[in-house]
């Protein structure tokens, strides 16, 4: 196997495994944003600031997410 081969398996799985881990974060934000929004308490005693905070963060989380499935993909055809 060449080289080259090898470092694109390589920066495949790399991918791969950051796009889990984004995943997980993603899931783990939206159960944060969800118990932050609860629909029974009064809309004063919301933390908003919390859940500004939560939403940029998926925000990004989600573009990188997107990101990273082109590469994977190019990746993924490179290898073909």
């Amino acid at each position: 196997m060449n080289l080259e081969r090898l470092q694109l398996k390589g920066m495949l799985a790399e991918s791969k495994k950051k796009f889990r881990a984004l995943d997980t974060e993603c899931s783990g934000l939206v159960l944060l944003l969800r118990s932050l929004l609860n629909p029974y308490e009064e809309v004063l005693k919301l933390d908003t600031e919390k859940i500004s905070v939560s939403v940029e963060r998926l925000s990004n989380a989600q573009n990188e997410m997107r990101e990273l499935s082109e590469k994977i993909k190019k990746l993924e055809c490179e290898l073909e």
